[in-house]
């Protein structure tokens, strides 16, 4: 069961480890995104400053609010595989926990085998001199 237990809580540990990729690419990608918009935001400022087209502005506005509706869209992503480390960190946290449980009662189980060996050891050893002694005495062995 203990063993069970490991393997689980490795396996958590890997979703983990998973999960955190998965967040940093997500991370990456709202970096990206914004640097887009700023991109984009920038085009459109030199291209006001240039005097161009009515066209060319509102082709460059139309760019710009898509670029911001892809961050956004990246931004809930994030929150979404932020959400998603958050719950397999919990799942780690929990295995781990069973992991340490199931340890200490093995090793409680452990201490309590060692205390009744010894407590039967010492009986055994108290039956045998009692024996050994019963039978001196009956080999006269003894003198009073």
């Amino acid at each position: 069961m203990l063993d069970l237990r490991r393997r689980l809580f490795e396996a958590t540990q890997a979703a983990l480890a998973r999960a955190h990729q998965e967040r940093d690419g997500a991370a990456a990608g709202v970096r990206e995104a914004e640097e887009a918009v700023e991109h984009a935001e920038q085009a459109s400022r030199q291209a006001l400053e240039q005097g161009g087209e009515a066209g060319a502005a509102e082709r460059h506005r139309i760019w710009i609010v898509r670029q911001r509706a892809w961050t956004e869209a990246c931004r809930r992503a994030l929150a979404e595989r932020q959400t998603a480390v958050d719950c397999v960190a919990a799942d780690v946290r929990r295995a781990h926990r069973e992991v340490r449980v199931l340890e200490r009662l093995r090793d409680r189980a452990w201490v309590e085998y060692q205390d009744e060996s010894r407590r039967l050891e010492a009986i055994e050893m108290d039956q045998l001199a009692v024996v050994r002694h019963a039978q001196k005495m009956r080999e006269g062995g003894l003198t009073e």
